[in-house]
């Protein structure tokens, strides 16, 4: 077998094993909760570190990100289109349908998703997930499906938010570059951009929230033994993650748009 199909096949048996443990803190996760078994004190605490701890960092971005698309979007309708009264529509739909989910999770992906490999690796470097096991304590209930809540609730809430602030700098640049009043721009804006919209882009950063500690801790359960291994799971998390998220994106939009 050549090298290029030794790795094809490790990938995927790689892609198989984050897939079925996803599916295993996806029902860990959910009797957890028929069973009002969930460790709310740990899942809440997750969620400032995974959060609100994130929210600085995401909010700045985001606001020059709704600045960037204002003076891209300006410059090209008036190269191609000789006018730039729908700059307002264009940038909205595009933050809501793609860049917001999309670049909110890719900063919140190098954000914790580093933190959750090294914390798992190191936990089973120093044979701590090992002593769960010994207490009949599992690994995943124990660990991933907290991160995986607080994943998903941090990613939906700072999207959102993210959005707002976008739309806002957004709003604001117009007016300076484009003599665009804030009403007409909000009234452009909500005549474009209709619930469906933000319905699909919640979905996508639930689903995109969902995959970092999955894949994380996917990387953390797998840590070979020494320091080195530790911070090399810490990248192949962001790295594939980031790269799940990629695909994740283009397949939701594939079926939003085929349904």
């Amino acid at each position: 077998m050549t090298w290029f199909g030794r790795t094809v096949i490790l990938k995927f048996g790689e892609f198989l094993a984050t897939f079925f443990l996803m599916i295993s803190t996806v029902i860990a996760a959910i009797k957890q909760v028929l069973k009002l078994k969930v460790r709310a004190k740990e899942t809440v605490s997750q969620m400032y570190l995974l959060g609100v701890q994130s929210f600085s960092i995401i909010l700045v971005a985001m606001g020059f990100v709704g600045l960037m698309l204002i003076i891209e979007l300006a410059f090209h309708m008036n190269l191609v289109l000789k006018h730039d009264s729908l700059v307002p529509a264009f940038s909205a739909m595009l933050m809501v349908r793609e860049l917001g989910p999309v670049i909110t999770c890719l900063l919140l992906t190098s954000r914790i998703g580093a933190g959750i490999a090294a914390e798992i690796g190191s936990m089973k470097i120093t044979e701590q997930l090992d002593a769960l096991k010994m207490l009949s304590i599992d690994p995943i209930d124990y660990l991933v499906v907290p991160r995986w809540v607080a994943s998903i609730f941090a990613a939906v809430t700072l999207t959102v938010i993210s959005l707002a602030i976008a739309i806002w700098g957004g709003a604001f640049l117009a007016a300076q570059k484009l003599g665009t009043s804030p009403g007409e721009y909000f009234n452009t804006v909500f005549f474009f951009v209709k619930f469906p919209d933000l319905a699909r882009c919640i979905v996508k950063s639930a689903v995109f929230g969902g995959l970092i500690p999955i894949v994380a801790a996917y990387q953390g359960f797998n840590c070979e033994s020494g320091s080195a291994a530790v911070g090399e799971a810490a990248t192949q998390a962001v790295v594939r993650t980031s790269l799940y998220i990629i695909i994740a994106d283009f397949l939701l939009t594939y079926l939003f748009y085929a349904i």
